[in-house]
């Protein structure tokens, strides 16, 4: 006999997710295991710890495994999951990754949205996966379907491009609570001591490191900046429609700053705690976010932080980053200039600091679980 409601959760995702997907998954799941289940009986399936922990489906795979994922992930989201939710006798489905299943057994259901680049990025998807995932995602929204969204820029977007009929939460996730140190960060060809600036990120264009690169180029040629370094830490983009590596080691060449750019890959979470605590400041050009992770990462490591006038990194940054034009590489350079100042460095540091401390994983996880408790009770506004 049932007690609590039911809600299942999710997590089959975690097989494949990267970056800020997986993050936000991860940090949500452990943040809701650790709260008290009196009002609410959470069932997350599958293991989301034994799927984070695995990677034979994750980042750059074969064609084969592509299309493995593909079928694995349509199974799962409209054949398994309507069973769990029937045979568990389950009262809410939340998935973590916009696609809900089509049938639902009566159960009422929240989705979440981190941003809205299938709508909008067509050039970076397979044209028949895109076309498959966006009717899905329509398909799966009824009208008990509550969305959460990673911010108001969002949510806004969500309203505009995809739907205003459902209710929409703002939820703001919180980062990896990564191992910070002083010691030196362990990446290749950086000499100890060196002073550099850091960006952490997956190479798509959306991110524009073009621009930061050039600006880089520039920067020293100054003599304060002439022995500093650019760490571009991050692994290539996933398939042909989202890889602008090669694009950006081009760039690097002929600009002729290769011994000043590093770019390392992937950095593990016990080196990367250490990458931004020495780093001299935090750059972050991206055209095109939902969230934007890094930029608490970074100020949780009490660096400065710079970011672009994309509307998600101001929402989230709050006045606590420095901001430049992303389509203008001297106004990034006039940003990282104003840095020598240290009254100017100590003034960053101290905003960032105190705006991190707003994304806590226990803050995430008990507003969430309020999301949760309204969609179980309250009905949803037209």
């Amino acid at each position: 006999m049932k007690n609590r409601p039911r809600v299942l959760i999710d997590s089959f995702h975690l097989i494949q997710a990267l970056t800020g997907i997986r993050t936000y998954t991860v940090q949500l799941l452990s943040g809701l295991e650790e709260l008290d289940q009196s009002e609410v009986e959470y069932i997350i399936y599958p293991n989301w710890r034994k799927l984070n922990s695995t990677s034979f489906l994750r980042g750059k795979v074969n064609p084969l495994k592509k299309i493995l994922n593909h079928v694995l992930y349509f199974v799962w989201k409209q054949v398994v999951l309507p069973t769990l939710i029937l045979f568990k006798r389950v009262d809410l489905v939340v998935t973590i990754d916009y696609l809900l299943p089509y049938m639902k057994f009566g159960a009422r259901s929240i989705t979440v949205f981190h941003d809205t680049f299938y709508w909008e990025l067509k050039g970076n998807y397979n044209p028949l996966w895109r076309a498959y995932f966006l009717k899905s995602v329509k398909a799966g929204l009824d009208g008990d379907t509550q969305i959460v969204v990673t911010t108001n820029y969002i949510g806004d977007k969500v309203k505009r491009i995809i739907t205003d009929e459902h209710q929409l939460r703002v939820v703001y996730q919180a980062p990896k609570e990564l191992p910070l140190s002083d010691e030196k960060p362990g990446i290749s060809d950086l000499p100890e001591g060196a002073k550099y600036f850091l960006h952490v990120g997956i190479f798509e264009s959306r991110k524009n490191i073009d621009v930061l690169v050039r600006a880089f180029s520039q920067l020293i040629k100054q003599e304060y900046f002439k022995d500093f370094y650019l760490v571009l830490a991050g692994g290539r983009g996933v398939g042909i429609f989202h890889d602008d590596y090669s694009k950006i080691l081009n760039l690097i060449h002929d600009l002729g700053i290769g011994h000043r750019v590093l770019m390392p890959g992937f950095v593990p979470d016990h080196q990367l705690g250490s990458l931004y605590k020495n780093a001299f400041a935090y750059v972050f050009p991206s055209r095109e976010e939902g969230f934007g992770i890094p930029v608490i990462e970074a100020m949780r490591s009490e660096i400065p932080v710079i970011i672009s006038n994309q509307d998600a990194l101001i929402e989230v940054a709050n006045s606590s980053a420095s901001i430049f034009d992303m389509d203008d590489v001297d106004s990034l350079v006039e940003c990282m200039l104003q840095l020598k100042n240290e009254e100017s460095r100590d003034s960053w540091i101290n905003k960032g600091s105190k705006r991190a401390m707003a994304f806590s994983k226990d803050s995430f996880a008990e507003t969430f679980h309020t999301v949760v408790k309204s969609a179980l009770t309250t009905e949803v506004e037209k």
